[in-house]
C-alpha cells in the first residue's frame, strides 16, 4: 500500500461508510474532515490545496476517519520527500503534522 499512489494511508472504505452514517448520508450540512488524501495527492498537490484537506483531516473529521500517528507519519515523509519540500509552506505543513504526532 506504501506505494500506492491511491491508497488513502490505509482508511479502510469501512470508515468512510461510517462517517457517512453518522453524519447522516442525505444531510445537507457538508461535514470538513470527510476527504483522507491519497499518497499521490500528498506527493503532487499544489500546497495551498493540500493545506486545507490535511488540516480538515487532522483536526475537523469524525471520529470513524480520524488519523492514527502511523498515517500522519507517513503523510509527514511524504511532504519531507516532496520536490519543493523546502518551501515555506511545506514546511508548515510538516510541522502541523510533528505538533499532531506530539498530542
Amino acid at each position: 500500500m506504501a506505494d500506492d499512489d491511491d491508497d488513502r494511508f490505509g482508511m479502510p472504505q469501512s470508515a468512510f461508510e461510517a462517517a457517512r452514517d453518522s453524519h447522516g448520508r442525505d444531510s445537507p450540512v457538508y461535514r470538513v474532515g470527510m476527504y483522507v488524501p491519497t499518497r499521490g495527492e500528498v506527493a503532487s498537490l499544489p500546497v495551498e490545496d493540500l493545506r486545507v484537506i490535511l488540516i480538515d483531516w487532522m483536526w475537523e473529521c469524525p471520529s470513524e476517519l480520524i488519523p492514527n500517528n502511523d498515517q500522519i507519519s507517513a503523510v509527514r515523509s511524504i511532504l519531507a520527500k516532496r520536490s519543493d519540500a523546502s518551501d515555506p509552506r511545506v514546511v508548515q505543513l510538516i510541522s502541523e503534522c510533528d505538533s499532531y504526532l506530539e498530542i
